[in-house]
C-alpha cells in the first residue's frame, strides 16, 4: 500500500516534520519534501495510521501522538526541529505547537479550520449532526472537481489517476465520514489553545480555496501568542496549493521562512536565505 512507507530524508542538523492532508498520504507533501532536503534539511513525512488513506480511522487523539512520536524521533537527531503541515496536517502541526514550546517554526499551508469554501458540498452542514447518533455510519464521499486545484492540466492528470489507480497526488478517491467527524473534533481541540502558541509561524492560504476559508487562518494568525507571525494570500489556486499553480512560490516561501527561523533560532547565519518574497507577507 502507498501509505505504509514513511519519508524519511537525511542532511544536516535541522529537521522538518512533515504532514500531509486527512486521508491523503506523504505523496501530497513529497515534491515539497525533496526540496527541503535538497537545499539542507533533514525532513521526515510521516504516513499517519487511521489518519492516511487506506487506513481505518483512530481518534484524533492518535493522531496527534503519532505525530508526536514523530517530531520527537526527529529531535533525537537533529538540533532543531519544524513543523510543515498541509491542510488538516497544518492543524496538526497547530495542536503539537500548543503543548511543545520546543517547535522552532510552523509553517501552515491551506490550513483547514473549518469546511466553509466555496466548493463544500452542501450536505457538509449536517455532519456534526451524525456525530451524535449512538452508531456509527459506513459512508465515503468522493472527492468532486476541482479537486482542490485550479490549473486544469493538473486537475486533468488527477482525474485520471483517480479513476484508474483510486489515488493521486491530491489524495485518495473518496474521504470516509468518520474520518471528517474526527476532523472536526481536531479542529475544535486546536481552537481552544491557540494562545500557547509562541513559536514563529507563516500561513500561506489561497484566495479562492474552495475548502477552508481564509477566515478560519486569519482567526489562528490572530490568536497565536506568536511575536513573529505572517499571512501570505495567494491569487491563483485552488486548496492544493503545493501542486497547483503556485507552487514554486510556496516552495520557495517555505524555505526560506524556515531557513531564516532557524538562523534566528541558533544566533548565527547556517542557511544563506535572501528576505522573503513574497511583499504582502502580513
Amino acid at each position: 500500500m502507498i501509505t505504509q512507507s514513511h519519508l524519511d530524508l537525511i542532511s544536516g542538523p535541522h529537521g522538518v516534520l512533515l504532514l500531509h492532508g486527512l486521508s491523503g498520504s506523504n505523496l501530497e507533501v513529497s515534491r515539497l519534501a525533496q526540496r527541503l532536503h535538497a537545499e539542507g534539511f533533514s525532513v521526515y513525512a510521516p504516513n499517519i495510521q487511521g489518519y492516511c488513506f487506506e487506513t481505518d480511522c483512530l481518534p484524533y487523539q492518535a493522531w496527534l501522538d503519532a505525530a508526536t512520536a514523530a517530531f520527537e524521533k526527529l529531535q533525537q537527531r537533529c538540533d532543531t526541529v519544524s513543523i510543515c503541515g498541509l491542510s488538516m496536517g497544518a492543524t496538526l502541526a497547530l495542536a503539537l505547537a500548543e503543548h511543545h514550546e520546543d517547535v522552532n517554526s510552523l509553517a501552515l499551508l491551506a490550513t483547514c479550520m473549518d469546511y466553509e469554501g466555496w466548493a463544500v458540498p452542501w450536505y457538509q452542514v449536517f455532519l456534526p449532526v451524525l456525530s451524535l447518533l449512538p452508531f456509527k455510519l459506513k459512508m465515503e464521499f468522493p472527492e468532486e472537481p476541482p479537486f482542490g486545484v485550479k490549473n486544469d492540466e493538473i486537475r486533468g492528470r488527477m482525474r485520471h489517476s483517480l479513476i484508474t489507480k483510486k489515488y493521486a497526488e491530491i489524495g485518495g478517491y473518496s474521504i470516509p465520514l468518520d474520518k471528517i467527524l474526527e476532523g472536526r473534533k481536531l479542529i475544535s481541540y486546536v481552537k481552544s489553545d491557540l494562545e500557547a502558541i509562541h513559536c514563529p509561524v507563516m500561513a500561506m492560504h489561497a484566495i479562492e480555496d474552495e475548502i477552508c476559508s481564509l477566515k478560519g487562518v486569519e482567526e489562528v494568525i490572530k490568536k497565536i501568542s506568536s511575536t513573529r507571525k505572517e499571512l501570505i494570500y495567494l491569487d491563483d489556486c485552488y486548496h492544493l496549493i503545493t501542486i497547483d499553480n503556485q507552487k514554486n512560490l510556496v516552495y520557495s516561501e517555505t524555505s526560506l521562512f524556515l531557513k531564516d527561523s532557524v538562523n534566528k533560532k541558533i544566533g548565527m547565519e547556517f542557511f544563506r536565505s535572501p528576505k522573503l518574497l513574497h511583499p504582502e507577507a502580513i
